[in-house]
């Protein structure tokens, strides 16, 4: 029996090493660090974990008392070989100088992921060492200020990318989309205030925004098929053509598939013609979900219903109402009658 367990033992060490660092990469940091205990083989091998993700669970089992800040420095320091994914994303990290010393030491030529959140205190001033990853597949960045210089040229392979309250220059943020070519997924949560935001995406897939921007253009979106617009405010929009304008820009994205978007969005409509018919038509759109839906408001009904009626080809349709919305009305047929005809 006990030949048998040794036999077990020398089994899983003496595995190839690029075996043992998938095998670490799907353990949360903690364990990986515990194998240096379990024999002399093991002591060292925790260093070459591809992975390297410091998370609530981390912050919850492992830190216990111990300081944050020279505990990731020690670790990174000790790091050897390539390093694929580095998440920095506890509770209560706030802006400090030692978030820049962990950025310069991860490696730029083999970073695929990095996701920084800073979760409290101010916004954190990102420094230019981050322009230098250009394998990153996908960037998250929360509460952090990002000012690429003049000579950026992107990052060409990235993939996903998610901002959450980044502070960026709207005319900053249209030239970084431009040249990350590659992104199939972008995230905007609660970021700059748009006068005009520019998405340029000719592999787009999913787009999703929450926030301010007076309009919006698409171009080269040729395969961008899942939108998800809501808003922090809709003060700004009125007294324009905001709500057509968006759904003639919405309408010009021939993939367009899936659509999300907050009901008081369109109430501008009434003022060009609705309920009757819209001047365009979302011809590809299969699935509506208009969400925070106030049925008191029958100019937000009359635009809600004009609005489907230029989905000719909609095969699910979702609607929510908002909490602070009273209980659906009941309309005179005639209303549904005139609507649908």
């Amino acid at each position: 029996m006990e030949g048998a367990v040794i036999s077990e033992v020398d089994s899983i060490t003496n595995l190839p090493s690029n075996i043992i660092d998938t095998i670490l990469g799907c353990l949360p940091l903690r364990d990986v660090v515990r194998t240096s205990i379990l024999s002399r083989e093991w002591r060292h091998k925790w260093v070459s974990c591809p992975d390297i993700v410091f998370d609530f669970w981390f912050d919850e089992m492992f830190l216990g008392g111990h300081k944050l800040e020279p505990l990731i420095y020690q670790i990174l320091k000790l790091h050897r070989g390539p390093l694929l994914k580095f998440i920095l994303q506890v509770p209560d990290l706030k802006s400090n100088p030692d978030i820049d010393q962990w950025i310069s030491l991860l490696p730029s030529s083999t970073l695929q992921e990095l996701t920084l959140h800073v979760s409290r205190g101010d916004t954190h001033k990102l420094t230019s060492h981050l322009l230098e990853f250009q394998h990153l597949r996908n960037l998250k960045l929360y509460n952090c200020m990002f000012d690429p210089l003049p000579g950026f040229k992107g990052f060409n392979k990235l993939v996903n990318l998610e901002l959450q309250r980044v502070a960026l220059a709207p005319e900053t943020f249209a030239k970084l989309i431009a040249s990350c070519p590659a992104v199939e997924r972008l995230r905007l949560i609660h970021c700059t205030n748009f006068d005009c935001l520019e998405i340029t995406g000719p592999k787009l897939k999913y787009f999703e925004f929450n926030g301010v921007f007076r309009s919006v253009s698409f171009k080269n979106c040729p395969v961008l098929s899942d939108v998800k617009l809501t808003f922090s405010s809709m003060e700004f929009k009125r007294g324009n053509r905001f709500s057509l304008d968006l759904v003639k820009s919405l309408s010009c994205l021939p993939a367009l598939e899936e659509l999300h978007l907050q009901a008081y969005a369109l109430e501008d409509l009434v003022e060009h013609g609705a309920p009757d018919k819209l001047p365009v038509s979302l011809n590809m759109l299969k699935t509506l979900h208009l969400s925070d839906m106030y049925f008191e408001k029958i100019q937000e009904s009359s635009c809600a219903i004009c609005f489907i009626r230029s989905c000719p080809n909609l095969q699910r349709l979702k609607i929510t109402v908002s909490r602070n919305s009273a209980p659906a009305p009941v309309f005179p047929i005639e209303y549904y009658n005139k609507a649908s005809n």
